[in-house]
């Protein structure tokens, strides 16, 4: 999970939106959940609840589940839409990294390999639940001390935009940032 890039890009390109006069106001701390919903669902199901996952990039890092989750989303209510736009960025962000097999799952294939599920030894198989979860956490843990170049780019990347962001919505001044904790809006600079 690069939080720093989820996050940012996804923080920025609401917030882009909403001064482009988009109709609705833009509630800035669920589009920040959303923007990592693919990595809390994944790593939840990894750790915790399916004992022959491969890893932490499972179902909900699918095209075949953003687009469920988009459709869900504009059904319960139109304006919706650009929270479901922000977990399917995450899986833009991702796409450097995740294989063809997985985002496009099922046309390239149905089986659940392809969404790393079954196919292999599983981390901390056939040990108790919480050695595996703890196994599972290393293996997951270690996956932040490989960053390469273009990882460690998108990071700061997103680090800068919310920098950004947070000087020109001004949220260092106390009502600001009680009005984005309290109620999720960034008002513009003047």
């Amino acid at each position: 999970m690069l939080l720093l890039a989820h996050v940012g890009y996804t923080v920025v390109g609401g917030w882009a939106a909403q001064r482009l006069r988009l109709k609705n106001t833009v509630d800035f701390r669920l589009l920040a959940v959303m923007a990592v919903l693919p990595d809390i669902i994944d790593r939840t199901l990894f750790l915790f609840i399916i004992p022959d996952a491969q890893s932490g990039r499972l179902i909900a890092h699918t095209l075949a589940f953003q687009l469920a989750l988009l459709t869900a989303l504009v059904v319960i209510r139109r304006g919706f839409w650009i929270y479901g736009l922000a977990s399917l960025m995450h899986l833009a962000l991702d796409s450097q990294t995740l294989a063809a097999s997985q985002a496009l799952w099922p046309l390239l294939g149905s089986g659940l390999e392809n969404v790393q599920i079954g196919g292999g030894e599983a981390p901390g198989a056939g040990q108790s639940f919480g050695e595996r979860v703890l196994d599972r956490l290393e293996v997951d843990g270690s996956n932040y001390t490989s960053l390469d170049l273009i990882d460690i780019l998108f990071e700061v990347g997103g680090l800068l935009l919310l920098t950004a962001f947070a000087i020109s919505t001004r949220i260092f001044e106390r009502h600001h940032l009680l009005s984005l904790l309290l109620r999720g809006t960034a008002s513009r600079r003047r």
